[in-house]
């Protein structure tokens, strides 16, 4: 990286959004609990926001929990960092909501959600410097899908709308639809079903935080 280019990046905002759901509130990873149960799938919930949480404090960005329920922004689970409500509507027009609300007052926006609790502050740190050449970035999911999102120019409402959300199709379809063709970061499993879980392991960072060991920890305790 140039030194302009580090300069740059420190004098440009970046938003970061993990977007979530609160427990009690609304049903959590309901997949991954016909596979293991219900209980320890809000249990490996737990255990991922704590990984995410410990990661996204390693970064250079304003970090915000994006969070699903209105009644659970006060939730003690959120303290570490602002909380915004993502509104009414399906998963597009929860991040449309976020994406350009925080791109009004940030240069950057990164949008990840709690199921690649493997993410590494490096990877995270990459998706920035990648918005300082690209006007959007993509971390692709093994599934078809996307860990992570970033941008640095508005994307319009109908775009978000027109995606079919949680198909093999659903990266394939965004990336048509942006103004740009996307810079591509390293491949992860989101983790949505047990199988998943298993995979997790190989894809954890080789310097790993003590909630990410904990995590893995739990995995091979199920």
């Amino acid at each position: 990286m140039a030194v302009d280019d580090i300069i740059e990046a420190e004098i440009m905002s970046t938003a970061l959004a993990i977007f979530v759901k609160t427990p009690s509130l609304s049903p959590l990873k309901t997949r991954l609990a016909a596979g293991i149960g219900k209980e320890k799938a809000e249990e490996f919930y737990i255990h991922s926001l704590k990984a995410i949480e410990k990661t996204v404090k390693q970064t250079h960005a304003k970090v915000f929990w994006a969070v699903g329920e209105q009644e659970g922004l006060n939730n003690p689970l959120w303290r570490a960092f602002e909380t915004i409500y993502t509104g009414e509507g399906g998963l597009g027009e929860r991040q449309h909501y976020i994406y350009n609300h925080l791109l009004s007052n940030h240069d950057r926006v990164i949008l990840i959600g709690a199921d690649a609790p493997q993410l590494s502050p490096c990877i995270l740190e990459r998706s920035i410097e990648a918005l300082n050449t690209h006007d959007f970035v993509l971390g692709p999911a093994n599934d078809g899908g996307y860990y992570l999102f970033g941008g640095r120019i508005p994307v319009n409402r109908h775009i978000w709308s027109a995606v079919p959300w949680s198909t093999k199709q659903t990266r394939q379809t965004l990336e048509g639809l942006l103004s740009s063709k996307p810079c591509h970061l390293e491949p992860l499993t989101d983790v949505d079903t047990q199988n998943d879980l298993q995979q997790l392991k190989t894809e954890m960072p080789e310097a790993m935080s003590d909630e990410q060991q904990n995590l893995l920890d739990w995995v091979s305790s199920l």
